[in-house]
């Protein structure tokens, strides 16, 4: 298996660090994008070992960090918490972007990736951004999973609303690395000015192509009540939810990652098998 690990900019001229996943003599073989969460990175648990293996059952795969995640140059460690507070769902969307051009282009796997076979697949937040990329790059994607979804942008209490009007950022607390982490009035204004285009339960409503839902029975950051909306919302006739037990918001894994667990590996194998079916036609 070959890794290749690339950098490119967004519009912007921000850089989003990407890991590009083959195995070696492939041609125009089906590509998975992958999408990290809120407060995740490429790197981070179960993202490498989840690239590999998808790569093993005969795709490529392209891992990115938003531009504005706030990993700097260590790809485990926060270090610009600027541009983290400066983050966006469509700053996000716009790295999406980036990384489907470098693709055209052939900046990324020319000759390697059939890009008539583009699949994604996000977790948490990246669920919700790859949702938001399905409806926004229209015909550029065959299918869809998501890991733990959100199904709704606007989840913010009022005191935090209070707290973006009047001193205009909220802190929020990586519970892992104990960094207090800011988020900008930008971030809010952004939501407020795309609501029709930011509406997961339209966005779904609207999907044509095949979409897998996948969530943890015991996830205690998002309900799997979430992913049940956006299955009971989605139009696609080809769509399925899968709700697995004992399973929580990573499936078990933690960073740095140590072993699959069984609910982990559940979830990769539906992941497969969907992909399987809807990718390599």
């Amino acid at each position: 298996m070959v890794r290749k690990v690339y950098h490119i900019q967004n519009r912007h001229n921000e850089n989003i660090a990407l890991d590009f996943r083959f195995e070696e003599g492939s041609r125009d073989v089906p590509t998975i994008l992958i999408l990290h969460g809120f407060k995740g990175f490429k790197d981070w648990g179960f993202f490498p070992n989840l690239g590999r293996q998808l790569t093993q059952s005969g795709y490529a795969t392209v891992c990115f960090n938003f531009s504005r995640n706030g990993i700097g140059s260590n790809p485990e460690v926060f270090s610009e918490f600027d541009k983290f507070a400066e983050n966006c769902y469509s700053h996000e969307l716009e790295d999406v972007q980036a990384v489907l051009q470098a693709i055209e282009n052939g900046t990324i796997g020319k000759y390697i990736i059939d890009r008539e076979r583009l699949g994604i697949l996000g977790h948490s937040r990246g669920g919700a951004v790859a949702l938001l990329s399905v409806q926004e790059f229209e015909d550029k994607f065959l299918a869809i999973t998501t890991w733990a979804s959100i199904a709704n942008l606007y989840r913010y209490s009022e005191e935090q609303i209070k707290q973006w009007e009047n001193r205009g950022y909220i802190e929020i607390e990586n519970a892992r690395t104990k960094q207090v982490m800011r988020i900008n009035k930008s971030f809010w204004d952004d939501l407020q000015a795309n609501q029709e285009r930011f509406d997961l339960l339209d966005a779904v409503g609207e999907m044509e192509i095949p979409a897998l839902f996948i969530h943890g029975k015991e996830d205690t950051s998002v309900s799997p009540r979430e992913s049940e909306e956006l299955f009971e919302h989605c139009a696609s006739f080809q769509k399925k939810l899968e709700i697995i037990e004992s399973a929580g918001h990573t499936f078990g894994i933690r960073h740095p990652f140590e072993i699959p667990t069984p609910e982990y590996e559940l979830a990769v194998n539906l992941t497969e098998n969907w992909f399987d079916r809807h990718l390599n036609i």
